[in-house]
């Protein structure tokens, strides 16, 4: 009764909603009277505790005016509202701002577009302001869902929805700075907010797909606040850049959704590279990882999907991987690489190419373009196992049930290597492991032409110290080779190891690559290439002297050919191979005497031989005609070992003995044990077996007796023919067996 009465009676009123009411002025359009707002302030200040009261008289004033329509008291009593948000800072000032965001909400609520930009511009101003006191209660499920409502609207009127969505973006920033930084606050990041913020943004981003970005990734925005595409990704950086481990994938999930929900992967990636690149800059670096994780997590879930949707994801992971300082991939590089390889193999069991293996490929070199060395070694050690694994699996199969599959595969993983090996630049030659190289040239043995001639680019890559591929060309004569300007490292204190276990393997490959007989002229320049490589970054008396032999050994097997039918090789292009990596090795190795003689040869080579030249044989794939040599042409045109031996004779550290005993390649026993699988190095364990059983005595436990051994015998397996692969394999075997079986004092003895 008193309060009814006091109603009827103004100067009964309490203090505050007297101070209340002469804020409106007798005229509405006169707006907000400023002196008894100074008033109102002041005592709201003083009197702390009576804001929750000024909170609700406002509110009940409000909600009336509202009900009768009335948009100037409505103003007024927010713009109040506003300066007592601004002006008191005590602790009940809680109390206040449930009162003032229901205020809010009741205008976000009306109909009136102007209504919800007179709350939206008032939710707007408190998300600026810092509180004191923590509010645990507070949610803003209403205003999430509200202002992402409003991004989305349709009104019929483009100019009010474009000013509906302009505050809908507003009012979502003015959420994310309220929560984002305080945890004590609503989590703002769990699944059922993130659904409803990101697909806002990235609606209202997606007017503008074309806006032009700084290479640190800030947005180039010149029409302030009115262009809702530019305010949208400003929320969004502001969003991201705040996110932590636990919550990026919150963010990133709605994002991919949108993608696909939108169909912006295919057939223009435009929108999704741009929404992606801002989230890769405004992330903080060290969780950039995780972009990557889940962005390969999302392939996998459409593995079923079209091509060039996949192909659309790889092009955006290609262009986000590079942006951040730090390395993108994260802990688990060799995961990612694997992950990458079964989607090759799910590729090639889809027999036409399509355009998602080339992104593929492009992906692997982009990924390892942003790894240490030591992380591309390991990438690449697991590639080419996978690849020598499948061909392994190949070969084993009859010639006539060939699995195209896993050839197609093997040349995948190649393609994929070579993506990794341009990003690879070798430092230290000594770090080309075992476990890398032996597959390596295993694969190149193998494989088809095609594919060899990859596996040969590889390893010329790898063994390339000062970039001195590109610079070499066929060459002719001494003075073609000087004008290369190869730049030549010579063998370190670190290359020891190397030049003693693994050096051997790749002479081995060297000599049976060139003599295999399905050879093309593009392999003979790519083995050029590489053996050229070989001898310019490891400069030393024995890689000259050794890989000499292994030319002369080459050239022996051409001549017999050009004078056989039975074997039919490219005689012609081993020929001009050879000359060329012996030009290099001369001129490697500084000895006049030397770089003279091989200009003889090249010189009678043109006179009397011209398709044996390099620029014929190696240029041109049509059938080379060849001329039957006379002896005395025959001893000019072909590089002769005496005459090297003559020239490197007396010089200091070249073992010239070497060059009167032909190469040969050793063999390289591979057998499983009980413990596992072994690998055996003949050479090293300096025991040899007969392979013409009516020519020697050989004991029942494989051991040439002493008194056989005579010089007759030496000589006579130092000039046998070069053995079959059957004959290899069954040398092996024994050899093997014996090692196996035999007790460890006889070996030692032996």
């Amino acid at each position: 009764k008193m309060a009814a009465c006091c109603s009827c009676f103004p100067g009964l009123k309490p203090r505050y909603k007297r101070l209340v009411d002469s804020i409106y002025p007798t005229n509405p359009e006169d707006g907000l009277v400023r002196s008894e707002m100074e008033k109102l302030t002041y005592y709201a200040a003083s009197a702390p505790e009576k804001l929750d009261r000024i909170g609700d008289y406002l509110a009940g004033r409000l909600t009336r005016d509202m009900a009768r329509k009335r948009e100037m008291p409505v103003v007024i009593a927010m713009e109040a509202l506003n300066q007592l948000l601004l002006a008191c800072h005590a602790q009940q000032i809680n109390l206040f701002v449930e009162s003032f965001l229901k205020m809010v909400a009741s205008l976000l609520e009306s109909d009136n577009p102007e209504f919800q930009a007179l709350g939206t511009n008032s939710f707007e101003k408190f998300s600026k302001i810092k509180e004191d006191t923590a509010s645990y209660h507070r949610r803003y499920d209403f205003f999430v869902s509200k202002f992402s409502a409003m991004c989305h609207s349709q009104e019929k009127n483009k100019t009010t929805r474009h000013k509906i969505q302009l505050h809908g973006i507003r009012g979502l920033r003015g959420v994310i700075r309220k929560t984002v930084t305080d945890e004590l606050q609503v989590n703002i990041w769990e699944k059922q907010h993130m659904d409803k913020i990101i697909p806002s943004l990235l609606y209202s981003m997606q007017d503008d797909p074309d806006s032009s970005l700084t290479e640190e990734g800030c947005t180039v925005i010149d029409k302030g606040d009115s262009n809702h595409s530019a305010l949208a990704e400003e929320s969004l950086r502001e969003l991201i850049s705040r996110a932590t481990f636990a919550n990026v994938s919150a963010a990133f999930v709605p994002a991919l959704s949108h993608m696909d929900n939108h169909s912006l992967w295919a057939p223009n990636n435009a929108f999704a590279l741009k929404c992606f690149k801002i989230i890769m800059y405004s992330i903080q670096a060290q969780y950039s990882h995780v972009i990557v994780k889940m962005l390969l997590d999302h392939l996998d879930e459409n593995a079923a999907e079209d091509d060039d949707i996949k192909a659309s994801m790889l092009q955006v992971l290609c262009v986000i991987v590079p942006i951040p300082s730090s390395a993108a991939i994260g802990p688990s590089v060799l995961d990612v690489f694997n992950r990458i390889s079964k989607h090759l193999h799910l590729c090639a069991e889809n027999t036409p190419h399509s355009k998602f293996e080339d992104a593929l490929i492009e992906t692997t070199g982009v990924l390892a373009a942003v790894v240490p060395d030591y992380q591309k070694l390991e990438t690449m050690t697991f590639y080419v196992n996978r690849a020598n694994e499948v061909l392994q699996n190949k070969e084993d199969l009859s010639e006539n049930t060939v699995n195209t599959i896993d050839q197609k595969f093997a040349h995948l993983l190649l393609l994929c290597l070579l993506q990794i090996v341009k990003t690879y630049h070798c430092n230290n030659i000594s770090n080309l492991t075992t476990t890398l190289l032996e597959p390596l040239l295993n694969v190149a043995l193998i494989t088809t032409p095609t594919d060899r001639l990859l596996a040969q680019s590889l390893l010329t890559s790898l063994l390339d110290r000062n970039n001195n591929s590109s610079r070499l060309m066929l060459v002719s004569k001494q003075e073609d080779v000087e004008a290369l300007g190869l730049i030549t490292s010579t063998v370190g204190k670190y290359d020891s190891d190397f030049v003693d276990h693994r050096l051997p393997n790749i002479y081995n490959w060297l000599y049976e690559s060139y003599t295999l007989e399905n050879n093309t002229i593009s392999n003979f320049s790519s083995l050029y290439k590489c053996a050229a490589v070989l001898c310019v970054s490891i400069v030393s008396h024995d890689v000259v002297v050794d890989i000499t032999r292994i030319m002369l050994a080459i050239q022996a097997v051409a001549v017999d050919s050009l004078s056989s039918s039975a074997v039919h090789y490219d005689s012609c292009g081993m020929l001009a191979s050879t000359s060329c990596c012996l030009l290099i090795l001369a001129h490697v190795s500084a000895v006049p005497e030397f770089q003279h003689y091989v200009n003889q040869v090249m010189l009678a080579r043109q006179n009397f031989s011209p398709h044996f030249m390099p620029q014929y044989a190696l240029v041109s794939q049509t059938n080379k005609t060849t001329t039957k040599l006379s002896p005395e042409n025959a001893e000019k045109v072909y590089f002769q070992s005496s005459h090297i031996y003559n020239a490197l004779k007396g010089r200091s550290g070249y073992n010239v003995e070497k060059l009167n005993r032909p190469f040969q390649a050793s063999l390289k026993v591979e057998t499983l044990s009980a413990e596992g699988q072994r690998s055996l190095d003949i050479e090293s364990i300096n025991i040899e077996f007969s392979v013409d059983n009516q020519n020697s005595v050989v004991a029942e436990d494989g051991i040439m007796p002493a008194e056989n051994i005579t010089f007759e015998y030496l000589k006579q397996v130092f000039y046998k023919p070069p053995m079959t692969k059957e004959e290899r394999l069954t040398k092996q075997k024994k050899l093997a067996d014996h090692i196996r079986n035999a007790p460890f004092e006889q070996l030692l003895s032996e």
